[in-house]
């Protein structure tokens, strides 16, 4: 464009007045030119790369003769109607995006923008990059160390409590969290139910939750435990002997859960074996009847129909195979998973499992965090378990309301009684068609 293009706007007496005026403008400084007698600073509209036509500019011209009398011109005007093309994603949506990162939401963004194609990677790229923004990923072993040492008092009854850690490096590290008053419930069952969960923090370290389900049929947690890996039996060692110590250390009683139950795994059963001899490996029915259907390929399909009502016939040939898994499997090496082998305590797992969706759920929003954000989300949910256990507290005897003696009644005078059997104290033993 020619010099007349350029029209005058004012003339100021020094430079930060010039740098306010093209901020007032919408402009940015993007190249300075040393001429004869002069210098000339020139702007641009701050937005020049999106919208590239008609764009607005200014100049600035210090006189080497008079520096305190500066002319500042402009041309064109902010003509923001063209965008430019580009392959990166409307502002709109990266705004959507930054705005729900940063409170933890993790798909609302694309509920404001319905009508917008956003392809997967952009987003996924995005996504990871806001997260990044203004927060520490590098979280060495010393950090952690660290993080564990503030977290050792435990003071406050629902603050995070550090009981027993050891990190030697990201593959051989176990740290068990709890607070005061979650540890408490470890006295008032015989159970503890153990299950991991995986995929919350990008190390992929399994992350164990251990609690017990009260009378109410309501899972109750004690604590977690972030450990390198959950298959080898020293992992569970550690995890009881740190249950054994902090017994002593909060309760002034000694910790024996009469049941353990988990998986099948070797390493928790050679734990439990080690260091609670004396308690019962408690199966899941679940997973038992999991495990056998994936074995009914041993037996015809008529066969398993039978079998999977009632697991018997062991005269039958055609069965042998099975009957042999079975009773090695389920007999011989892990027998406490049936119905009755533990009197008014959960059959299954269901209740653990359940609750690791919940962590996922309500709280890493199913997203494989660092540790450096992972920790903090440790803080939050074991605070809201220790403040929840003030309002729901462990149910240690199974309410029964009037309609369910009403109920109980009535089955009583229907059932044939021939058919109850008394099995000792005040337990009986009904066929399950009456039940």
């Amino acid at each position: 464009m020619s010099v007349s293009d350029w029209k005058l706007l004012i003339v100021v007496h020094s430079l930060d007045k010039v740098k306010t005026i093209a901020k007032s403008n919408g402009v940015c400084q993007y190249r300075t030119h040393n001429l004869v007698g002069s210098t000339e600073f020139s702007f641009k509209c701050s937005q020049y790369r999106k919208y590239p036509i008609f764009i607005y500019e200014l100049k600035a011209t210090v006189s080497d003769d008079d520096p305190n009398s500066i002319t500042i011109m402009f041309k064109n005007a902010h003509s923001h109607e063209y965008r430019n093309d580009t392959t990166r994603l409307p502002s709109p949506v990266r705004q959507s995006v930054a705005k729900y990162v940063e409170i933890g939401f993790r798909s609302a963004f694309l509920k404001e923008h319905p009508n917008i194609p956003v392809p997967s990677n952009q987003l996924t790229a995005i996504v990871q990059t806001e997260r990044r923004r203004n927060r520490v990923e590098i979280f060495s072993v010393f950090d952690f160390q660290q993080w564990c040492d503030i977290h050792r008092d435990g003071s406050v009854p629902h603050s995070t409590f550090v009981s027993y850690y050891f990190i030697n490096d990201i593959n051989d590290l176990f740290v068990l969290f709890t607070t005061k008053q979650l540890i408490r419930r470890i006295q008032q069952s015989p159970l503890i139910q153990i299950d991991a969960t995986y995929k919350v923090t990008w190390n992929e370290l399994p992350l164990l939750v251990f609690g017990a389900s009260d009378c109410k049929r309501n899972f109750k947690p004690f604590g977690v435990a972030l450990v390198s890996e959950d298959e080898d039996a020293s992992c569970y060692e550690h995890l009881f002997n740190s249950l054994r110590s902090l017994s002593i250390q909060e309760l002034h009683q000694p910790y024996y859960p009469r049941f353990v139950m988990a998986d099948g795994a070797p390493g928790i059963t050679a734990a439990q074996n080690k260091r609670f001899p004396n308690s019962k490996h408690f199966m899941c029915w679940f997973h038992i009847m999991q495990k056998c259907r994936v074995h009914r390929n041993l037996m015809t399909q008529s066969k398993w129909k039978e079998v999977d009502k009632e697991i018997h016939d062991r005269a039958d040939s055609s069965v042998t195979s099975f009957y042999e898994y079975f009773k090695k499997q389920w007999t011989e090496k892990l027998p406490s998973w049936y119905e009755g082998s533990a009197l008014n305590l959960p059959s299954t797992n269901n209740g653990c499992e359940s609750f690791n969706a919940k962590i996922k759920r309500e709280y890493t929003l199913r997203n494989k965090l660092h540790l450096s954000s992972f920790l903090p989300k440790i803080e939050s949910m074991l605070e809201d378990w220790s403040k929840d256990s003030d309002i729901n507290p462990f149910a240690v005897q199974t309410p029964i309301s009037s309609e369910n003696e009403l109920a109980a009644y009535e089955w009583s005078m229907d059932i044939n009684r021939s058919r109850i059997h008394h099995w000792y104290n005040n337990f009986y033993v009904v066929p399950s068609s009456s039940g």
